[in-house]
């Protein structure tokens, strides 16, 4: 029990944000602040490395447990439901993530400030108009390492639209983690939402380097990033044709660091929905996995419901039952073959509005991902490309080209 109270206290102090510096101390309290500080470091440590699949040690990697032989002389396999563990790889540069070109900036608003990039792919031209992503990161990762895990980019030079990267700095969070679990970040006009809001605007609003399609724009992320998507569907319908969410909680499922804890393992209630927006969510597909320990999978279904719930409070028109669908394990099951999963989805009109993969044994990762980024798994079917299928088929409502979002 005192363990399980201990690792708690650690996964809080991690997602509150670093304390202010505070002036020099006498000598007689400067060894207690050193050790508070060293104390921090670790839980912060513990956090980064509790946000998703662990690496395995150079040396535990090498080490291969001898495979026993049945009678019949055929190697025996188990199929593996573990989520996927890779060393941790090399940091990413620009020029190995996409053709395409680097655009680096900051936006200051009324609700506060956050630094970006912005992908360009190759060949873009400024003769059409063209989508726009936002794409989120999620805790203890970067624009960089995202976008390598991904491929957005790949997709961005094949099929030619614009990808916005947001970068969460330390100062706002200790691991980098959009702050969706705090109210201060869940409303309308208010902290991070307004911030990516108002980052979408500028970027949009730039016909100087790009020509964007309002009616084109969508987000995506996975984790904290996922859960930021999700606030962003809720608070700015409007703004996007289509969220992408990857192993992440529902919207206001948390209001502080001890909710989120609890948020993330499926235990919270979500708030009625006359408490919440009464516009419906834009179109949604949703990915988890069946072994995210992080992220549990029930949070999957969870989401799905709060998305019909607020289009079913929205619209004369109920959704009915899904039509779901399930891929086996490829075969002979072993640690690289293909994993299963099942799709439900969700139509309104004749329209697929809703779509939810769970994938057997994927842990808290990327599923389809490439291992140049952290926190993927290159087994799973990919949510990259099943992501962008679903937003393609997607354009929100015209609206004003000043995009306005406040």
């Amino acid at each position: 029990m005192a363990r399980k109270k201990s690792a708690l206290s650690s996964l809080i102090k991690a997602f509150s944000p670093p304390k202010a510096k505070r002036r020099r101390r006498p000598a007689s309290a400067a060894s207690s602040v050193s050790k508070a500080v060293k104390a921090s470091t670790r839980a912060g440590t513990r956090i980064a490395k509790a946000a998703g699949p662990k690496p395995v040690p150079r040396k535990a990697a090498s080490k291969r447990k001898p495979v026993s032989k049945p009678v019949s002389g055929k190697t025996a396999r188990k199929v593996s439901t573990r989520p996927a563990t890779a060393r941790k790889p090399a940091t990413p540069t620009p020029s190995a993530t996409g053709k395409g070109s680097w655009r680096q900036a900051r936006f200051t608003g009324a609700a506060g400030n956050r630094a970006y990039r912005v992908y360009v792919p190759t060949g873009l031209g400024r003769t059409g108009k063209v989508p726009l992503l936002l794409a989120l990161h999620g805790c203890g990762q970067n624009a960089l390492d995202f976008a390598a895990g991904t491929r957005f980019n790949d997709l961005a030079d094949k099929h030619k639209f614009v990808v916005i990267y947001p970068e969460q700095g330390v100062t706002h969070n200790g691991q980098r983690c959009w702050n969706w679990f705090r109210s201060g970040h869940q409303f309308r006009a208010q902290g991070e939402p307004a911030i990516l809001a108002g980052i979408v605007r500028r970027v949009s609003q730039d016909t100087a380097k790009w020509r964007i399609d309002t009616e084109r724009i969508y987000v995506a992320g996975i984790s904290a990033g996922g859960a930021m998507a999700i606030v962003l569907a809720a608070t700015y319908p409007e703004l996007f044709a289509a969220v992408g969410v990857h192993s992440a909680p529902p919207y206001r499922s948390a209001s502080g660091p001890v909710d989120a804890l609890a948020a993330m393992q499926g235990r919270t209630l979500q708030p009625h929905m006359e408490n919440a927006a009464t516009a419906a969510m834009p179109p949604m597909i949703i990915f988890q996995g069946s072994s995210d320990s992080t992220v549990r999978s029930v949070n999957a279904q969870r989401i799905a419901d709060q998305w019909v719930a607020f289009h079913d409070h929205d619209s004369t028109e109920a959704l009915g039952r899904p039509r779901s669908a399930s891929t086996a394990p490829g075969r002979p099951g072993s640690a690289r073959s293909r994993r299963g999963y099942r799709v439900s989805r969700w139509y309104s009109g004749g329209r697929k509005v809703l779509e939810v993969w769970l994938v057997s044994g994927l842990g808290h990762a990327w599923s389809g991902g490439s291992p140049k980024g952290s926190y993927s798994d290159s087994r799973g079917p990919r949510a990259t490309t099943e992501m962008w299928k679903f937003f393609s088929a997607n354009r929100s409502a015209a609206i004003s080209s000043e995009i306005r979002v406040s």
